[in-house]
């Protein structure tokens, strides 16, 4: 996809929380993506120095979008996977964007289930 540099955020209140992006670079390519707040827990962003400064992440920039790109095996949410350890990230002022690898990325599964239903929940 490195040939691809423009693409357009759709949202459709319909079907969040998933996202797409797409492609105005002439192909029909579209990325079905999650903004993980709020769906993943203590999900920590570290990215490093050359990524931040390409992206301008600094002072009132560091607060970047982040969007992680969805694999939709079936509709069924268990069969939906992230990939959270090499996220999208887009400066909200400028509108750059950069899929980046996380320093932590080893944190993290590139096949991260959206919905775990087979957890029986909190203990005790």
């Amino acid at each position: 996809l490195s040939d691809f540099k423009k693409f357009e955020l759709i949202v459709d209140p319909e079907s969040l929380p998933f996202v797409i992006l797409r492609c105005i670079d002439g192909d029909d390519i579209q990325i079905p993506a999650v903004e993980p707040v709020g769906l993943v827990e203590n999900y920590k962003l570290n990215i490093g120095d050359a990524d931040a400064e390409m992206l301008g992440l600094t002072g009132a920039d560091a607060n970047p979008l982040i969007l992680n790109v969805a694999t939709i095996k079936s509709f069924d949410p268990q069969k939906v996977t992230l990939n959270l350890a090499a996220p999208i990230l887009v400066n909200r002022r400028t509108r750059v964007g950069k899929q980046v690898v996380l320093v932590n990325y080893q944190d993290y599964s590139t096949a991260h289930v959206l919905i775990d239903q087979t957890s029986e929940g909190p203990q005790g």
